[in-house]
């Protein structure tokens, strides 16, 4: 009796200590198509709460990603998709990328986290799954800054300037010598 207690004991706090897949995921599950995917951890887990940042840490390493855990409510997440298939986060995506998304279900739905390349730069994706509820933007790279217009012509024109202040200060230095 004292062994099945022990066993008992032991599945219990595995099951506690390790978070349940609803199922696995896929690369294809998003477009442009995944690099990496890991999770189908039941239910939503992109929350504030420890054990939900310890799943999210776990998920994110399984793709080479490490987060410290912090700074949750500065990510930029989405809430209440409403099954939208088209993600928008705030601003460009640039080169490689990790996010988060919950997709609802009868028992809870999942949560799964994906590594993509965004290219040069993006600013929407698709994703495959239905339900979308949430979605958390971890980390995109920052996209090269692209100057404006008006900084271009005033980055022509101080060169013109500067051109044009050598060649007279040459004139003059020669008619001198």
């Amino acid at each position: 009796m004292r062994y099945i207690q022990l066993v008992l004991s032991g599945v219990v706090a595995s099951a506690l200590a390790a978070p349940a897949f609803a199922t696995s995921c896929d690369v294809t599950d998003i477009s442009p198509t995944a690099m990496q995917c890991s999770g189908g951890y039941a239910g939503n887990v992109l929350d504030n709460n420890a054990g939900d940042v310890l799943t999210q840490q776990e998920g994110l390493l399984a793709l080479g990603f490490v987060w410290d855990g912090t700074h949750f409510g500065d990510l930029p997440k989405l809430s209440s998709l409403g099954g939208e298939t088209t993600i928008d986060f705030p601003g460009m995506l640039h080169g490689i990328t990790y996010f988060g998304i919950h997709v609802g279900g009868p028992h809870g739905g999942q949560t799964t986290f994906y590594k993509f390349s965004a290219g040069e730069i993006l600013d929407t994706f698709s994703i495959h799954l239905a339900s979308s509820s949430d979605a958390v933007l971890y980390y995109s790279a920052p996209a090269a800054a692209v100057p404006e217009p008006a900084t271009w012509a005033m980055l022509v024109g101080g060169f013109a300037a500067v051109g044009g202040a050598m060649r007279s200060r040459r004139r003059a230095t020669a008619s001198f010598g």
